[in-house]
C-alpha cells in the first residue's frame, strides 16, 4: 500500500478527529515507516509507540495497515503472511515473466538488472491495487496536492523525522542519506493522484518513469482491483479501518506495549473510555476470508 491507502483508511478509522487526514494534514508522518524504509523496525517495536505522541500515534497508524494486509485482520504474529495481497496474489503471479519481458522490451528497465522475487513482486502490485482503486472512485484531489507538497519541504527540511528516530531508536533498513529523498522524489514528480504510487511502483521495480510507462502501470493495477471488484476492495479498505480503529480487539499487542514500561497505564486514543483498553471484541473475525 501507498500514501493513498494508507491516509484514507487512518482517516476512516475515526481514531484521528483531531487531524485533517483527508485533506492531507500529516499524511507524510502517516508515511514515515515507507519514508524510512523502517518496516522491520516497526513490526517487531511500533506496537509499544502508543500514546507517545500524535506524530508516533500516525506512525503506529501506518504499521497496522501494512500488517493487515501482509499478516491478516486478526494479529497472529509474523509466522505467517495471510493478508489481502497474499491471499489475492493468483490474479498476477503467473504474469510475473510477462511483466519484466515487456519492460525491457520497450526500454523502460534494462535487462540485466536483478529483479524482485515473484512472490515479492505479486503481494506487491495487488497491495498497491488498493491505492489504484481509491484514485479511481474518490475525490482524492486535495489530499494529492498536500501531499506533494509535504513532500517537497520534508526533502528540505528532515528535522522531525530525525527527531522521531532518536525518540523512539527507529532503524531504518536503507540508508537516511538517500532514502527519504528517493521516497519524496517520486511524490514530488508525480502530476495526477494515482502517479504517487505508480511513481512509487516504477521506483521500487527500476522501471523508467515515462507517460507510456506510468499508463502501462496504472493498466496493471486496474485489471487487478477490477478483477477483485468493487465490493471486495471497499471490503478491504473497511477492514484496514477497522483494525486501526480498534487494534487491541483483532488481537494487536497494543495494551500490553504501551504500558510495559510504565508504574501505571496512560490513556491513550485506542483505550477504553475509564482509560484502560477494552477487551479483545467477541465478535472481531477469528479469520480471514479468502475471495475467488
Amino acid at each position: 500500500m501507498y500514501v493513498l491507502g494508507h491516509v484514507i483508511s487512518a482517516h476512516d478509522s475515526g481514531v484521528f478527529p483531531e487531524i485533517d487526514l483527508r485533506r492531507g494534514e500529516h499524511a507524510m508522518t502517516v508515511m514515515v515507516p515507507d519514508l524510512l524504509s523502517c518496516h522491520d523496525w516497526g513490526y517487531s517495536k511500533a506496537w509499544s509507540i502508543a500514546g507517545a505522541g500524535e506524530r508516533s500515534d500516525l506512525v503506529l497508524a501506518h504499521m497496522l495497515g501494512d500488517a493487515v494486509v501482509h499478516y491478516g485482520t486478526r494479529w497472529r504474529g509474523l509466522e505467517r503472511k495471510s493478508g489481502w495481497a497474499y491471499l489475492r496474489m493468483g490474479l498476477v503471479a503467473r504474469r510475473y515473466d510477462a511483466f519484466y519481458e515487456h519492460a525491457e522490451s520497450r526500454g523502460w528497465r534494462f535487462a540485466g538488472l536483478a529483479r524482485d522475487s515473484r512472490r515479492g513482486w505479486a503481494h506487491t502490485m495487488v497491495e498497491y491495487s488498493i491505492d489504484q482503486w481509491i484514485a479511481d472512485r474518490m475525490d482524492v484531489a486535495e489530499l494529492f496536492a498536500a501531499v506533494r507538497n509535504a513532500a517537497d519541504d520534508t526533502a528540505v527540511d528532515l528535522g522531525w523525522v530525525h527527531e522521531l528516530i532518536a525518540q523512539h531508536v527507529i532503524t531504518p533498513a536503507r540508508p537516511v542519506e538517500c532514502q527519504p529523498y528517493r521516497y519524496c522524489g517520486a511524490l514530488s514528480r508525480s502530476r495526477e493522484p494515482d502517479e504517487l504510487h505508480l511513481r512509487g511502483l516504477a521506483v521500487k521495480f527500476q522501471i523508467a518513469e515515462s507517460p507510456e510507462s506510468i499508463a502501462w502501470l496504472r493498466g496493471w493495477l486496474r485489471e487487478i482491483w477490477g478483477a477483485a471488484g468493487d465490493e471486495e476492495m471497499r471490503s478491504v479498505l473497511t477492514s484496514l479501518s477497522a483494525v486501526t480503529a480498534d487494534p487491541v480487539g483483532f488481537g494487536y499487542p497494543v495494551e500490553i506495549a504501551a504500558y510495559a514500561e510504565r508504574l501505571q497505564p496512560t490513556a491513550h486514543r485506542w483505550a477504553g473510555p475509564d482509560g484502560t483498553d477494552p477487551v479483545p471484541s467477541a465478535d472481531a473475525p477469528t479469520k480471514e476470508t479468502t475471495h475467488g
